[in-house]
């Protein structure tokens, strides 16, 4: 066992923000697993209800680095100004949603010192239905699954699947950001 707790900054700052958009002023309360061997989940939200039983929603955060992406030589050719990296992997029963975590520098060349607000990330949220037909859709030109899948994006107004889709349709996954769907953690609290 590791002498000293420590979470992954992905966890960390997604942690923070649905804390902030889900308070406990209004009955909700953050867990995060001790173990780092927990199994299916990340993070866990419950929402206490005032009969005094509560309702829980397991999450887990998948994270890449958004790398950046040289302009194309042709002028034809579509590019995005990032790109993220995902491996693959099997849907678990134990988690509710899922959240799939870039993080990018929106001005690489910067040469003056930033600060962690500096930096901004591109996230979606999945649930697991929607993962496991995610998943089940992740393949290569030739039909077989894809080890990898991955979203291109210029800035967070607009993101499309650019590795993992068979026909190569830069499907448009901007409705799936976080931002856009905090309310889906409410819903299932709620239920």
């Amino acid at each position: 066992m590791d002498p000293v707790f420590t979470l992954q900054w992905p966890e960390f700052l997604l942690a923070n923000r649905l804390q902030s958009a889900l308070p406990k002023s209004q009955g909700y309360s953050l867990l995060i697993p001790v173990s780092r061997q927990e199994k299916g989940f990340d993070l866990a939200v419950i929402r206490n209800r005032p009969n005094g039983t509560s309702r829980v929603a397991t999450i887990q955060i998948k994270a890449s680095r958004a790398y950046a992406q040289k302009p194309p030589k042709r002028t034809s050719a579509k590019r995005h100004r990032f790109e993220t990296w995902f491996n693959r992997f099997d849907v678990p029963k134990e988690a509710d949603f899922f959240l799939l975590f870039g993080l990018f520098a929106p001005d690489a060349g910067r040469t003056k010192k930033v600060g962690t607000h500096w930096y901004r990330d591109c996230t979606l949220l999945f649930t697991q239905q929607e993962m496991k037909k995610f998943m089940a859709t992740c393949l290569t030109r030739g039909g077989k699954p894809d080890r990898m899948f991955g979203f291109g994006f210029d800035d967070e107004r607009k993101v499309v699947q650019t590795r993992g889709d068979k026909d190569r349709r830069f499907k448009d996954y901007t409705k799936y950001l976080l931002s856009k769907r905090m309310a889906l953690f409410k819903t299932a609290l709620h239920d």
